[in-house]
């Protein structure tokens, strides 16, 4: 697959992916130790720093859908990335989660175009052991996943109505079914915690409002998954 990040240097082995480039050089700039920029084609800007425990960490941009996450994420796998945990946002399908609430994905049902060419039916999980070690950070649950989130695509409120009562879909989103099913056929263990940004009744924050909420959560992502070298082993 011919590159498209063209990097400047070669990313960590543990990546975190948001996909506005905006967010990654605010997470690179708060939460790393001397970033440097190590990627920059086509806007997608990514930067590697240290993170508090001395080890060094990639905060990377996707853009915008499953197709350029999945682009995204097979350039890194050639850059040797082990672990990618998605931060991004996400739209409520339940009453209960306010906007700036946190999901943390249990798995995504694919609804995008990415996962049905890759032939992936049904769920996709992440991987178990870098999930565990994001475990309480949000309201474990499942999502789906979609080429657009526009009002009048109604498939995810269809299959939360057909999943019942018990077990809804929590939320949908534009890419962690792409980013799951190519990390996983890449060998790439991948997590994904993601912002309410919008609720169900279409209450939206503000992106000066997401910026704190990123900054808070990429934190605590940090805290988690950099000393844990054990996954390496």
């Amino acid at each position: 697959m011919p590159t498209r990040l063209n990097a400047i240097t070669p990313a960590a082995p543990d990546v975190i992916v948001v996909g506005d480039p905006r967010r990654s050089f605010l997470l690179a700039q708060e939460l790393t130790e001397s970033p440097k920029m190590s990627h920059l084609a086509r806007g997608l800007w990514g930067y590697t720093g240290g993170a508090p425990s001395g080890r060094p960490v990639t905060i990377q941009s996707t853009g915008i859908g499953g197709p350029s996450a999945a682009a995204v994420i097979s350039d890194l796998a050639a850059e040797g990335v082990r672990r990618i945990v998605r931060l991004g946002t996400c739209v409520a399908t339940v009453a209960d989660l306010e906007p700036g609430s946190v999901v943390l994905v249990e798995s995504v049902l694919g609804l995008d175009g990415v996962s049905s060419r890759m032939g992936v039916a049904g769920e996709i999980l992440p991987d178990p052991d870098l999930t565990a070690l994001l475990g309480g950070l949000g309201r474990f649950g499942r999502i789906s996943s979609h080429d657009l989130l526009a009002r009048n695509d109604r498939s995810g409120t269809q299959l939360a109505r057909e999943d019942g009562p018990d077990e809804p879909l929590l939320a949908r989103d534009l890419q962690t079914a792409a980013t799951f099913a190519v990390a996983a056929d890449l060998s790439i263990a991948a997590a994904a915690l993601l912002i309410v940004s919008e609720d169900k009744k279409g209450v939206r924050l503000e992106e000066t409002e997401l910026e704190p909420e990123f900054l808070e959560l990429g934190r605590l992502v940090l805290d988690r998954i950099a000393p844990a070298e054990r996954l390496f082993n």
